[in-house]
């Protein structure tokens, strides 16, 4: 069981741990699950971004 809640504590864009007290963000369109602060500013804004655009 700790194996699994491991798994939802790591970004599943570049794999670093979640702090302890943080939800993580969803990660798509860029990946599914859920993602830190950093890849979440990086990487899931800007796509939605474009993808808005394209709309």
């Amino acid at each position: 069981m700790e194996e699994n809640k491991d798994e939802l504590l790591r970004c599943s864009i570049c794999g670093d741990i979640l702090e302890p007290n943080d939800f993580g963000n969803n990660a798509e369109p860029v990946n599914n699950g859920i993602c830190c602060d950093v890849c979440n500013f990086a990487y899931v804004i800007p796509a939605r971004i474009k993808l808005s655009n394209k709309k």
